[in-house]
């Protein structure tokens, strides 16, 4: 994988600038991601102005793309230049996916919110009320209920990445045992100490066979970037399945209304099916 400095619009690794400790304090915390958000590599990457603040591989020929396998957003350079500020599809039509089951739903402040994102400040996750409810209230259906209807209304959450899917306690970044590792396909993270010792470093084997599920250095805060044990690995890939829609975002959601209901009318802009409840 490709590490990536992350200034700016476009980041790559010639760029100059550096993510360092000294580039955000204690009480600034870093707002970007810092790997493409569809493969999970580095390298030269367009970062999205809208609120989502992903990170991508701008076309199939970007720095790093073509390493990861990575499908990119497709943009033609000279379109990119009347883009900036850039904005992702989902940004631009508010319709972004749930973190848990990657179905997409509209996110903007509007009486028909479907997904809300995590109340972190830092973090980039939209959930649906009942897919999160569910993963902070496992066996308690009435906190669940409480829960989702409270998102629902707008108030706010943390979402469970926030705390180690072992001890159940926040993350230090000060302590190393307890700086996180980050799965990128659900909200599981743990303390580097919690970690399964099923999950292979990079740097921990020259085998050539082995199954690596876990990178330093492509995270800022010194987090690990991880794949969890609940997600295969594709071998072709050499990371699981990769449900990121970015590109054909509109068309994407009309085919998700259309796998859920046969009565819609597919005349009808996605937007006005929304207002409509499909």
């Amino acid at each position: 994988m490709e590490y990536s400095d992350v200034e700016g619009e476009i980041i790559s690794d010639d760029s100059g600038s550096s993510l360092t400790e000294d580039s955000y304090s204690d009480d600034e915390e870093y707002h970007y991601d810092t790997v493409c958000a569809i493969c999970d590599n580095g390298g030269e990457l367009t970062c999205c102005e809208g609120k989502c603040c992903r990170l991508f591989h701008a076309t199939p020929y970007s720095e790093g793309a073509d390493e990861s396998n990575c499908e990119s957003l497709c943009l033609n350079p000279k379109v990119m230049e009347d883009l900036q500020p850039f904005k992702c599809e989902n940004c631009e039509y508010s319709l972004h996916q749930c973190f848990v089951c990657a179905e997409l739903g509209s996110s903007g402040k509007s009486s028909i919110t479907k997904v809300f994102r995590c109340s972190s400040e830092t973090c980039l996750h939209y959930y649906h009320p009942e897919c999160v409810a569910k993963l902070l209230h496992q066996n308690d259906n009435t906190e669940q209920q409480t829960l989702k209807e409270k998102i629902a209304a707008w108030e706010p959450f943390i979402c469970p990445a926030h705390k180690c899917a072992v001890c159940n306690q926040t993350e230090n970044e000060n302590v190393e045992d307890l700086q996180f590792a980050i799965c990128r396909r659900c909200p599981n993270s743990y303390h580097r100490k919690c970690l399964p010792r099923e999950i292979v470093f990079d740097h921990e084997t020259d085998d050539y066979d082995a199954e690596i599920r876990a990178w330093n250095r492509l995270m800022t805060k010194s987090r690990a970037l991880i794949y969890c044990l609940e997600h295969e690995i594709d071998p072709l890939l050499a990371t699981p399945s990769r449900p990121v829609i970015a590109r054909n975002v509109l068309n994407r959601m009309r085919e998700q209304i259309q796998r859920k209901s046969q009565t819609y009318d597919p005349s009808l802009p996605v937007f006005i099916l929304l207002r409509l409840g499909f």
